[in-house]
């Protein structure tokens, strides 16, 4: 039997009652459960006699144990989440390095998302002009004296081909001044060795020139590359996006510099 359930049913342990003509003060008293003795002691002089008094006396001892065990603990756990319960000077460094890491992973994570945003919206856009005849394509290459000419030659239904096609809407959005066009190789009359072999192909024009011409361009870059990659690719051929234009020797030196 509990200590509540002896307060309930049992004789009064542990308090004399005051009508007994006897001092209305909570006292211990020799009992043979020695467990319930001490947590008498502890729960201090009452304030309340009876049976009911001395279990809400008990209940309320009961709330504050639970309280201070609660609040115990919640510090333990926050020292645990600064370091401070490890116990080396390297243990504690070693905490508070993958502290920082989290942040950063999840900087790099809000990052990503957010660039993934602009690329997304970038695609959405679709500045890149599809042809559907050649006279479309002989016209851009005839206009090309007025600005940068970019042509994917490309196949449907190949992955490779809608990669590139995917980084250059990317890049179209951030290059005004060069035109983005893609026709497929059927509509250029290619061979069926270059449709196999050859594309995705990027070509440019300028003054209706061929300033560049970049067969299988995931031969050249491999299968992962990216804006970044594609135009370090054009710039070290002397091209250059961002002004529409042919790169000289000494920009693309200053641009290593």
């Amino acid at each position: 039997m509990n200590l509540e359930s002896r307060l309930l049913d049992g004789k009064p342990a542990g308090y004399c009652s005051s009508s007994e003509g006897e001092e209305d003060d909570f006292k211990v008293v020799n009992d043979e459960d020695e467990h319930q003795a001490n947590v008498m002691r502890r729960m201090g002089p009452s304030s309340s006699t009876g049976a009911k008094g001395v279990l809400n006396e008990f209940k309320a001892f009961q709330e504050q144990t639970k309280l201070a065990y609660e609040s115990r603990n919640q510090k333990l756990i926050e020292q645990a989440r600064k370091g401070m319960m490890v116990g080396t000077k390297e243990e504690r460094e070693k905490v508070q390095r993958n502290d920082e890491e989290d942040e950063d992973f999840e900087m790099t994570l809000e990052g990503l998302k957010a660039k993934r945003l602009r690329e997304m919206r970038k695609i959405a856009a679709n500045r890149v002009i599809e042809m559907t005849d050649k006279n479309q394509y002989s016209d851009a290459v005839s206009g090309s004296s007025a600005y940068l000419l970019c042509v994917l030659i490309y196949e449907p239904d190949s992955d490779e081909c809608e990669y590139l096609t995917r980084i250059l809407k990317i890049l179209a959005a951030d290059y005004p001044k060069t035109k983005f066009v893609r026709a497929t190789s059927t509509l250029l009359g290619m061979s069926l060795a270059f449709k196999t072999s050859g594309v995705p192909c990027l070509q440019f024009y300028l003054n209706e020139n061929l300033i560049g011409n970049f067969v299988k361009v995931s031969s050249i870059l491999g299968n992962d590359y990216d804006c970044k990659k594609l135009l370090q690719l054009l710039r070290s051929n002397h091209i250059d996006l961002l002004s529409g234009g042919y790169a000289t020797d000494s920009e693309i030196e200053s641009d290593d510099d």
